[in-house]
């Protein structure tokens, strides 16, 4: 009986990685982290500039998190919903509240490993190989494993690849990582952009709605 469980909800992720979009807004988002640290890289010997880029990371992530589910939901909405159907696997609400804090903590403690590893180690390829190692992990098993859709295999032994061969590259802190989230973010978006396109192909919308949006 667990197992047959297991097997919903795995289809139910599934779904919810079906068009895409979740990944086109993962990519945005590591496009504004390559910006941010373009920017400290930038402005690092300027003090001031430097604690607010650091404060900010934090509130960055946190904010990020909750904006960008809600931006997913009101896409999918709008595109996924009216084709194939909402669908939910669901869960009891203490555990998505618990689950709730549990990622705001986790995304505190990744921005705070990130700032105390940039100060602390010298050799920036230990840095962004770890980066690349830690998001590789999350794909590997928050979006592969639990979803088994293929492309995030993918998309983490590039993660993994580029961290290693971006630690050989000689650049300075800051850009190394400007680099890995940059190439990462147009890689998530290429990869959301291919599959929403399919998704929409494959999936047309019903012809009363569609003449409705008409």
């Amino acid at each position: 009986m667990r197992s047959d469980f297991s097997e919903v909800e795995q289809r139910v992720k599934s779904y919810w990685y079906t068009d895409g979009i979740g990944e086109l807004i993962g990519g945005g988002m590591f496009l504004l982290l390559g910006l941010y640290f373009f920017l400290q890289q930038y402005f690092g010997d300027q003090l001031s500039v430097s604690v607010i880029l650091e404060s900010g990371l934090v509130v960055f992530m946190i904010v990020a998190i909750f904006l960008g589910r809600r931006l997913i939901n009101a896409l999918k909405a709008r595109l996924t919903y009216p084709r194939t159907g909402y669908v939910e696997y669901r869960r009891a609400e203490k555990n998505t509240f618990w689950r709730r804090i549990l990622t705001v903590v986790f995304a505190m403690a990744i921005g705070m490993f990130v700032i105390v590893i940039a100060r602390n180690v010298n050799a920036i390829d230990s840095l962004v190989a770890v980066t690349g190692a830690l998001v590789a992990v999350i794909l590997l098993v928050k979006q592969g494993w639990s979803s088994g859709m293929p492309r995030f295999y993918l998309l983490s032994a590039i993660s993994l690849v580029l961290g290693i061969a971006l630690s050989f590259s000689g650049l300075s802190r800051g850009y190394n990582l400007t680099v890995y989230y940059g190439l990462m973010g147009m890689t998530f978006a290429i990869s959301g952009g291919l599959t929403l396109q399919r998704y929409l192909k494959e999936n047309p919308l019903p012809a009363d709605l569609e003449q409705q949006n008409g």
